[in-house]
């Protein structure tokens, strides 16, 4: 093969890199071939390995980076168009101004990884999951992060989710890029001695699979989620409200002999000062006297210092709030607001110019469980997760995926959401308002997940967890490792191009 690609042109190698990355999200949930990953990077290394070229390297992986993340995340699109009416100029360009910016990384690491071998001869080719980590792990910070697809998340059904305990998923995609490497020895340099690699990797993972990293509390909290189907073009109606509490109520009372019951993100619309006296202070009222709790979404609203939060309160029983940190892009605010505030008229959706909540929070607890709260997208940052561990027992989730319609990005989603779990060893309950909600143990499995677009209550009897799994302490020094390893390669380029430079004089 080699040999045939070698002959190739290069526009032919750059279209059979598109074409490998355009297979890729078929790895990750619905479909979860999770064993294409390693055929598909192998194939994408042998690509990288016809050309000498850094610069040459580079555009192989960006253009894998094209298709890899133009089918993975080609919901952007349906996002700003179908639901928050963006012509579809102005949502076509933002959505492939996020599928330019995020293939870049594929290309900085690829032809990273090029110049080292350069310097290092074949002993090189071994640092590529090195890169691979620090790459991804600088796409989950710059511009808040977009740590969507990242290759880890595409082995929470194999083997290898026995390692997201210890590793977490950037960890997960290193050992990825190590397995497709041991793929690459095998195919091309008939290196058979690597399948020993491949089994005691494997191996080693099922065997991890087996390890409880924390522990069971001594009792369960039964749990119901009220998944209520609200169509995103209805949600925001004015004349809409009555009906959609009434849906989610109709549920609720069906289920008072439950510890808590999860309404999604943002299930009672309009703010909270203009439904306080009528909506919440009863809904209260009722959980106290059923011995029971609510948590449901609601915009928490302060007109009198015009701040709005996305929000998640807790009433009954148990009472609490929880005001959303990490707020995405153009959805719930503007970046560089003197610049794109024009962006605001074109862009219409409802309360998208939100304020974050402090980093630090009063935890909610429900009859002495501790709940880790997240909102939407912050369940795919994992240090948004891990600021409230070790103390939380039960991860809880509420999204509103209705923005991404009947597309993969639901299915992605959940998929993140299971890899949380793993990373911490807690359980999730995961609410949200079209599907997919699911109730998540702490070996990252699905217990029981609703359908989607249909209105449905799932119960289930949900056992926290106390202590931390190695993740726990290794999550706190990653940033400093791919730091150091994107500080290594800045280094190694600015010494050859001194050098270069000393040598032409």
């Amino acid at each position: 093969m080699q040999q045939f690609l070698n002959r190739l042109p290069y526009p032919a190698i750059l279209a059979l890199a598109a074409m490998t990355g355009a297979l890729m999200p078929l790895a990750f949930a619905p479909v979860s071939l999770w064993p294409l990953v390693f055929l598909l990077l192998a194939l994408l290394l042998i690509l990288v390995e016809t050309q000498n070229s850094c610069r040459r390297v580079f555009f192989i992986g960006w253009t894998f980076g094209l298709g890899y993340f133009g089918f993975g995340v080609y919901w952007i699109y349906n996002s700003l168009h179908d639901f928050g009416m963006a012509p579809p100029v102005v949502a076509g360009i933002l959505t492939g101004l996020m599928i330019v910016v995020l293939a870049l990384f594929a290309g900085f690491t690829l032809s990273g990884w090029k110049f080292i071998q350069r310097i290092k001869g074949q002993q090189g080719i071994w640092v590529l999951p090195l890169l691979w980590f620090a790459f991804e792990w600088l796409r989950g910070w710059i511009l808040t992060g977009m740590p969507w697809l990242s290759v880890g998340y595409s082995q929470t059904e194999s083997p290898l989710a026995g390692y997201a305990p210890l590793i977490g998923v950037y960890g997960l995609s290193a050992l990825c890029l190590l397995l497709a490497l041991a793929v690459l020895k095998i195919t091309r340099d008939r290196e058979y001695r690597y399948f020993v690699l491949i089994v005691l990797v494997f191996g080693a993972g099922i065997s991890l699979q087996n390890i409880d990293w924390t522990d069971a509390q001594p009792s369960a909290l039964k749990v119901t989620m009220i998944q209520g189907n609200i169509p995103q073009e209805i949600k925001w109606q004015y004349e809409q409200r009555q009906n959609i509490f009434n849906i989610y109520w109709r549920e609720t009372t069906r289920n008072w002999d439950s510890d808590l019951i999860v309404w999604p993100e943002t299930a009672l619309p309009g703010r909270s000062e203009d439904i306080e006296q009528d909506v919440l202070l009863p809904m209260a009222i009722a959980a106290t006297e059923q011995d029971s709790s609510i948590l449901t979404g609601v915009i928490v609203s302060d007109s009198a210092s015009q701040r709005h939060y996305n929000s998640m309160l807790l009433l009954g029983t148990d009472q609490g709030v929880y005001h959303k940190r990490h707020l995405v892009m153009f959805g719930e605010y503007y970046p560089m607001r003197w610049l794109l505030d024009f962006m605001r008229g074109m862009i219409n959706i409802p309360y998208s110019d939100l304020e974050p909540g402090p980093d630090e929070q009063t935890m909610m607890s429900v009859k002495g469980v501790k709940l880790g709260l997240s909102i939407c997208f912050e369940d795919a940052f994992t240090r948004d997760i891990m600021r409230d561990m070790p103390a939380s027992n039960i991860l809880v989730n509420a999204s509103n995926d209705a923005w991404f319609g009947d597309s993969l990005a639901p299915h992605q989603h959940l998929q993140m959401a299971q890899m949380r779990a793993l990373e911490t060893g807690r359980p999730m309950i995961r609410s949200t308002n079209t599907g997919i909600s699911a109730f998540i143990d702490y070996r990252g499995r699905l217990i029981q997940k609703s359908e989607q677009f249909k209105i449905q209550s799932l119960t289930q009897n949900i056992v926290g967890r106390t202590g931390t799994t190695p993740f726990y302490t290794v999550a706190k020094i990653q940033g400093i490792v791919a730091l150091l390893i994107l500080g290594g390669l800045l280094f190694n380029v600015i010494k050859i191009h001194r050098d270069n430079r000393a040598a032409s004089l």
